[in-house]
């Protein structure tokens, strides 16, 4: 038996038939293609919230912005004016005197304060409470022209008008120049004009105000230390008064220097004297010769007085308990602090009198190098610029929220 015809188990093969021969092979279509209808459909739904998005937050918020701004929105015109605050330093005052201490070490310093005084000035609620009696607000920012959005709103708080008028008057100071620049907005230009003037006469009006109370400040210290001082001076010579009638010593350095001399002049004739008697007494004068006894007498007589002398001066002086040296100490010390009070006070009177050519001047005053005109054209509101930042701001937002929707569409698929 034949091995290959042992070996081969397999099946015989179907015969090929013209039909198969025939037929076309055909490919299976991918699923890629099967999907594509959805994947637009999918597209199609994306884009239309997009589009909605950007309709929503662009398109429309700049459409109702631009429709206000060009067709609602009133004119509003802007009167500008310009300061700058001054002081006027007295050439009389000392350095270290009292004005130059109330003046302060810097003058820049207390410039920088008064500007920022005014500025704060004209933001404050004190200025609408000086205004209301020259000049009515009401009739200026609550007027007809003035759209509803800009107007103020009648029988508003004080707090809520203080709001309005920051909005509408705007100080600015200029620290490198020390400028202060007030601009002033109003619905038409007169009006625009009469508040800046209004402003400006009571910003000055309250640099005035300062000026003099400073001045008067000064004014009332310089008096007070003159007259403190004059009240010491007085006290210093009574009591120089008083010391003399206790120790019944009108000077005691004239006391002590007359004192000197007659010490003086009783010493030379007891030198003399003893001299004398030591000239006698080698002749052989006797002890009791009249010349000798004479001699011995007087010299008796003038060393008792010459005792007596030391004694007023630097012991018990006629039963008192103070000698003449401490009385001489005690009244210099009174005299030298009445010398320094009368040097004290003389200063003072300087200073008094610097003070009062000081209040005769202007020191500190408000000087308007710009002042407030008619305004021509309205400035605002800048319609342009309120348009484009809010398509701005909107576009912002669209892409800010189509980002945020597209992250959550994925997290979710």
């Amino acid at each position: 038996m034949d091995q290959n015809s042992v070996l081969d188990f397999t099946a015989p093969a179907r015969p090929t038939t013209p039909s198969d021969e025939a037929a076309p092979l055909t490919r299976p279509q991918p699923a890629q293609d099967q999907q594509a209808p959805r994947r637009k459909r999918a597209q199609r739904l994306r884009r239309s919230p997009r589009l909605l998005g950007f309709l929503a937050c662009v398109a429309l918020p700049t459409l109702i912005a631009a429709g206000y701004e060009y067709g609602i929105a009133a004119d509003q015109y802007v009167s500008s004016f310009k300061f700058i605050v001054r002081q006027q330093t007295p050439q009389t005052t000392e350095p270290g005197s009292v004005l130059s201490a109330l003046g302060g070490g810097n003058p820049m310093l207390a410039l920088i304060q008064d500007s920022e005084v005014t500025v704060q000035y004209i933001e404050s609620g004190q200025i609408l409470e000086d205004l209301r009696p020259k000049l009515a607000l009401a009739p200026i920012f609550h007027t007809p022209k003035a759209d509803w959005f800009s107007r103020m709103g009648a029988n508003l708080p004080p707090e809520r008008q203080l709001l309005y008028w920051r909005r509408m008057v705007h100080p600015y100071f200029d620290l490198s120049s020390g400028v202060v620049t007030v601009k002033v907005r109003a619905f038409t230009p007169d009006d625009a004009a009469r508040l800046a003037r209004a402003v400006l006469d009571s910003t000055q009006a309250l640099v005035n105000d300062m000026s003099r109370t400073a001045r008067q400040n000064a004014l009332a210290y310089a008096e007070q230390t003159a007259h403190a001082a004059q009240l010491k001076l007085a006290a210093d010579e009574a009591s120089l008064a008083d010391y003399r009638n206790r120790n019944s010593v009108l000077f005691p350095e004239l006391s002590a220097q007359s004192n000197n001399s007659v010490g003086t002049t009783l010493t030379t004739r007891l030198n003399e004297d003893e001299a004398t008697l030591a000239t006698l007494r080698a002749e052989g004068q006797s002890e009791s010769s009249p010349q000798v006894k004479t001699l011995q007498a007087r010299i008796n007589a003038t060393r008792t007085q010459i005792q007596k002398l030391e004694a007023a001066l630097a012991s018990a002086n006629g039963g008192k308990t103070q000698s003449l040296a401490s009385l001489i100490s005690h009244y210099n010390a009174l005299k030298e602090t009445a010398a320094l009070d009368e040097k004290l006070y003389a200063a003072d009177l300087q200073a008094l009198q610097n003070a009062r050519n000081l209040a005769a001047e202007k020191s500190v005053y408000l000087e308007s190098f710009v002042q407030p005109a008619m305004p021509v054209a309205s400035l605002y509101p800048e319609r342009w610029l309120v348009t484009a930042e809010t398509a701005l701001a909107g576009f912002i937002a669209w892409i800010l929220l189509t980002l945020v929707v597209n992250i959550l569409r994925d997290q979710l698929d």
